[in-house]
């Protein structure tokens, strides 16, 4: 029988590496969006994503739909943003962006953060999260 409080913290474990990985896409998508086209790009495209109905705070929960947003406003060039955003996440990540521009960019976000969950990565970025979560986590396994 599984220890409930194990079960819990398990999942407390898990939910703080999505809610990191989600606000470090955020991140990284923003970040690209600076260094490519500018702040004021940036705070239009933040605008049209509202005026969509996605928020700041849901970009990465609904990425994909963000995705075909940009791409309305930017038609194919928008490929290269959405790239250099994945590639920023994976770097952010510590992994190598071992992919090709034409790649299903949607698959290597699932893989990434699947990668994540299951070795426990912390995006460089995240210097403030507490650390006890790595290693209670990994002392259990």
């Amino acid at each position: 029988m599984i220890d409930p409080r194990t079960f819990w913290e398990s999942f407390s474990v898990r939910t703080t590496l999505v809610e990191t990985f989600q606000s470090t896409l955020r991140d990284c998508f923003t970040g690209t969006l600076e260094d490519m086209l500018g702040v004021g790009v940036r705070d239009e495209v933040f605008r049209l994503l509202e005026r969509s109905g996605v928020t700041l705070r849901e970009i990465a929960l609904r990425f994909d739909e963000v995705v075909e947003i940009v791409t309305r406003v930017f038609g194919s060039a928008a490929r290269v943003l959405v790239y250099r955003t994945v590639a920023n996440l994976y770097e952010e990540y510590s992994q190598r962006p071992n992919f090709t521009f034409y790649d299903s960019l949607k698959d290597r976000i699932s893989l990434l953060r699947e990668k994540v969950i299951a070795d426990l990565l912390k995006p460089r970025h995240a210097s403030n999260i507490d650390d006890s979560i790595y290693l209670t986590t990994r002392s259990q396994l």
